[in-house]
């Protein structure tokens, strides 16, 4: 009974947007039509997020970070795509790894995909260093754009980049 509530719980949540907690987005976020950002998946997000028409998922986490994950396998197991950009923290955050992502989402547009790192912060500051650089948005609305998919603390770092 309460596997089927949690199932249910995350279901919605991939359907909904879901509320961001002061530490992070810890479940699955709809940005849009095929976007999902979250903090690190578990299995039985990943299983989930299959579940409902996932396709591709797409990890910032660090090398270090992804050492003895389990990720890959979960991911393989569900039949999803597996992709890696390491950002190193806020050292990560370049328009090298912004462009990278970009990449990614470009070539899997007609797909849903699910971008993660530990927290979400990292997501968003790409997703910002994107839209303004790679989109063209203007710094505020980039850096609403980051917000959106999570980015917190990194948002000073961001915002001196796109001063530049």
């Amino acid at each position: 009974m309460i596997r089927l509530l949690v199932s249910a719980v995350l279901s919605t949540a991939l359907l909904l947007p879901s509320v961001s907690l002061a530490q992070g987005i810890d479940s699955p976020k709809q940005t849009s039509d095929n976007i999902w950002v979250m903090g690190v998946p578990d299995k039985e997000d990943i299983a989930t997020f299959a579940q409902s028409g996932g396709d591709v998922v797409i990890s910032l986490l660090s090398v270090e970070e992804m050492s003895g994950s389990e990720e890959t396998s979960w991911t393989s197991q569900q039949g999803l795509a597996f992709f890696h950009v390491p950002v190193n923290g806020a050292t990560g955050v370049t328009f090298e790894n912004a462009r990278a992502l970009d990449r990614l989402l470009l070539t899997h547009a007609d797909k849903n995909i699910m971008v993660h790192c530990a927290s979400s912060n990292r997501v968003g500051a790409l997703f910002a260093l994107r839209a303004a650089w790679l989109d063209g948005l203007s710094t505020e609305q980039a850096l609403e754009v980051g917000r959106q998919h999570g980015m917190t603390s990194l948002e000073d770092k961001v915002s001196k980049m796109l001063a530049k």
